[in-house]
């Protein structure tokens, strides 16, 4: 038999005047506004339409975009649009060089790569 004892993590609390300093600062850069155009690689004129709410005190907002609009959103949102990726499975056969190209014995072998569907250039870039 064997018993194990977990204690619980030891949480240390930071100052509350630094703490509301750093909120601060990354609310004012998250919420700076940024020109540009939203592409929607995937679907050419179809648009998109998702909730978002980053800070806890923030209300939940609802944006739509449509493919080759330009218009003005915060930087967390464009940061939000940009690190956005989905993963694109490739079901294929391992290096089959001993057993002949046979499947495996456990499951198909798999691999993905990340691709982007939708994008936000600011117009600074174009």
């Amino acid at each position: 038999m064997q018993v194990k004892e977990i204690q619980r993590k030891k949480t240390i609390k930071s100052d509350p005047l630094k703490t509301k300093e750093m909120m601060d600062k990354l609310r004012k850069e998250h919420s700076k506004l940024v020109k540009g155009k939203f592409e929607f690689t995937d679907a050419n004129g179809g648009w998109m339409e998702f909730n978002y709410r980053y800070f806890p005190e923030d209300l939940l907002m609802t944006y739509k975009f449509v493919h080759g609009e330009i218009c003005e959103i915060p930087m967390g949102i464009v940061r939000h649009i940009n690190n956005t990726v989905r993963k694109v499975r490739t079901f294929g056969l391992n290096d089959g060089s001993e057993r002949g190209n046979m499947l495996p014995d456990r499951g198909l072998p798999s691999t993905y790569e990340k691709t982007s569907r939708i994008k936000f250039v600011p117009l600074d870039v174009m």
